[in-house]
């Protein structure tokens, strides 16, 4: 059962969104995005350094016991930076969970970037961080909605390029099928409190405007596993977690993720929750069902870097 909390906070979000949802806007190219100056905690330090031209902040705790680290690939549909704050809280949160140094890929997004752009960024960065010493079975990498999409190709094009893969991998409600193909746009069209559709609108009529295109990847194939990971070859992956809810609009993305990696042999761990939406424990951690989903990820990175 949906926490009495959870179920607050998705009608908020509903109300919050519904004047985006009405005229079917994207979020990510709609809202207003503020810079805003970074407090670093007291008990952290921070930086930035460039690898390959790159921006890599740096989060670490000033107690730091392990020189492991997680990567993270960021969302924000192709066009947030990291200078509204949003995931350097993000960043925060997954240390004070694993006591790990957290990397982000501050990649050159914007509403002008088109496909690969993102993705040779991405691969940059990695490619800088391992040449600088970091030993990829030091590394767990984390990337959620597009940055899921952009964290899984840069894998799929380092096993490709025969290059080290991270030690494991955790996909969060990530956006992975450009073909827009999924059930979960119809099985949730009124469910998702980001996306859906408003109730008076009849997915019959408006159904085709949640499966909304990417421009990032506008002129591309969509079948592409660069482009939709969903596509993607697994052969070779390090043990991957999926974690998403089970009302969003792209919930489809991460079942056909699953169903890939079980075909490749990968080690596979999938989180589904009841009721929840889109980077639920990103947006809000208090509630119970997010608390359990950092408890998820925490068992995991200590799993796996133990092995």
């Amino acid at each position: 059962m949906t926490s009495f909390s959870a179920r607050v906070v998705k009608s908020i979000i509903r109300l919050y969104t519904f004047p985006y949802r009405r005229k079917h806007m994207s979020l990510s190219r709609s809202l207003k995005y503020k810079k805003r100056e970074y407090k670093v905690p007291k008990d952290f330090d921070y930086s930035i350094e460039n690898y390959n031209g790159i921006r890599v902040e740096k989060l670490m705790p000033k107690d730091k016991k392990s020189d492991k680290i997680i990567l993270q690939f960021h969302g924000g549909g192709a066009v947030m930076d990291m200078s509204n704050g949003f995931y350097r809280k993000v960043a925060e949160k997954y240390s004070l969970i694993t006591g790990l140094s957290v990397f982000t890929i501050d990649y050159n997004a914007g509403k002008d970037k088109v496909h690969p752009s993102l993705l040779e960024d991405c691969f940059a960065a990695y490619m800088g961080l391992v040449d600088s010493g970091i030993n990829p079975d030091d590394i767990i990498a984390t990337g959620d909605s597009m940055g899921g999409n952009l964290m899984l190709a840069t894998c799929l094009k380092l096993r490709d390029e025969k290059r080290q893969l991270p030690k494991a991998l955790i996909a969060i409600s990530s956006f992975l099928d450009n073909t827009l193909t999924g059930d979960s746009y119809r099985k949730n069209c009124y469910t998702d409190p980001m996306y859906a559709l408003p109730r008076y609108q009849s997915y019959k009529k408006y159904g085709h405007l949640i499966r909304r295109k990417v421009p990032y990847f506008e002129n591309c194939n969509p079948q592409d596993p660069y482009v939709s990971p969903a596509f993607g070859d697994y052969e070779d992956f390090p043990p991957v977690m999926i974690i998403c809810g089970d009302c969003e609009t792209d919930e489809s993305d991460s079942d056909m993720l699953f169903e890939r990696l079980k075909r490749a042999d990968v080690k596979v761990d999938y989180k589904k929750y009841k009721g929840m939406f889109h980077d639920f424990f990103y947006f809000a951690p208090f509630i119970k069902e997010s608390k359990k989903a950092w408890l998820d990820i925490k068992n995991f990175a200590n799993k796996n870097f133990d092995d």
